[in-house]
């Protein structure tokens, strides 16, 4: 099959796959048992859950660890009942992630590196029973976690992988009369420099759908106190103009994207910025600051949706503020601490379903699950919110 015959079959199975809104959410293998429990009993909500992650050894083979087999066989008996309650269901597997994502950039660099990754990611995905794969390569280019490998010809690379994933995804779909998904995790920026490793012109016809990953736009790196997941650009942000979702979006369907292929990227945890100044307006928002806040934490400046309830949401010296022209964004800041909390909330997520379905985008991913409270506040609005008419 040529690169013609394989882009409309694929555009093809993505007009086909992508009627109505989605949700969907990355699972991650790495969790305690309890947790996975927890969640798995909410699978049902979603249409897709994506396994993560499978990794590439040395020799460019999609490989899983014994921890990520282990982790994701706690998943599996729960994904019986999720079709049940959603017949919709199903589940995908995630190749390469942060951490992930060595070894592809040099697999990536051959026709045969190409292929033998490709062909064992699929394996992996079929002997699991799921219905797809999503390539995580962080960062084509640039390098991501691993600079090192990084070079120019990611940019070229990167599609001709996804070429050679989608070949073998439909040669093992005639195989098993099914029809298998591919997708694409890439950051949800209006451009910039992340963005020079991404061909979205040629890589939009060979997937499904984009999972835009639309949040860890500040942390303990940044400058200026921006928010990590606004569905518009923050006021007075220098980087506002790149930092946004909306703006995101109309770049990758300046670059051919169907509005259908792409899924907005929405944040279960938060993120803590720390020696945050108080600005005019003493609320901290883009204001300059240094490091993380919460440094506490077991990684300092993150916690769950979970931890940063029972612990900050009714803490002592931090004063609640939404900002309504970024997409009615929550924020908290403490001033005696100098500390910005930059998160997403029932409110702000109803505002991205509204916004999803009047662009009639593909859905919402979820990153991820697990980081949601006991009582599942954040998936139980998101997923009112989609289905509402």
């Amino acid at each position: 099959m040529n690169y013609t015959a394989l882009s409309v079959a694929a555009l093809a199975l993505a007009l086909q796959a992508q009627a109505g809104e989605k949700l969907i959410s990355y699972l991650p293998t790495w969790k305690e048992a309890a947790l996975v429990a927890q969640a798995g009993k909410q699978l049902g909500k979603l249409d897709y859950a994506i396994l993560s992650f499978i990794e590439v050894n040395p020799n460019g083979e999609a490989v899983l660890s014994s921890a990520t087999k282990a982790g994701a066989e706690l998943w599996k008996p729960y994904f019986a009942t999720a079709r049940q309650a959603n017949p919709n269901f199903n589940c995908m597997w995630a190749v390469g992630g942060w951490s992930l994502s060595r070894n592809i950039a040099k697999t990536a660099q051959s026709e045969a590196g190409r292929s033998k990754l490709a062909k064992s990611a699929v394996g992996i995905m079929r002997d699991f029973g799921c219905t797809g794969l999503d390539l995580d390569w962080e960062h084509p280019v640039t390098g991501g976690d691993f600079a090192a490998d990084a070079s120019a010809a990611d940019f070229q690379n990167w599609v001709s992988l996804l070429r050679e994933m989608r070949k073998a995804l439909d040669e093992a779909g005639k195989a098993d009369k099914k029809t298998y998904m591919l997708t694409a995790a890439i950051p949800a920026n209006n451009g910039g420099w992340v963005m020079q490793g991404y061909d979205l012109k040629n890589a939009l016809p060979l997937l499904n759908w984009v999972n835009l990953m639309a949040y860890d736009r500040s942390g303990g790196w940044s400058k200026s106190a921006t928010l990590q997941a606004s569905l518009h650009s923050v006021p007075n942000d220098p980087d506002g103009v790149v930092l946004s979702s909306s703006k995101a979006i109309d770049y990758f369907i300046g670059l051919g994207a169907k509005p259908a292929q792409l899924v907005l990227g929405v944040p279960f945890y938060v993120r803590g910025l720390g020696n945050v100044e108080a600005g005019p307006k003493g609320d901290g928002l883009a204001q300059s600051m240094n490091g993380p806040g919460m440094k506490d934490e077991a990684e300092p400046g993150v916690a769950t949706w979970a931890e940063f309830q029972a612990k900050y949401a009714k803490a002592a010296g931090w004063k609640a503020y939404r900002n309504q022209e970024s997409g009615n964004t929550p924020y908290l800041y403490n001033a005696s601490k100098k500390e910005l909390i930059t998160f997403d909330d029932p409110i702000s997520l109803a505002e991205k379903v509204k916004y999803v379905k009047e662009k009639k985008l593909g859905g919402v991913m979820i990153w991820e699950i697990t980081q949601d409270d006991a009582n599942f506040t954040l998936l139980n609005s998101l997923s009112k919110s989609l289905k509402a008419k």
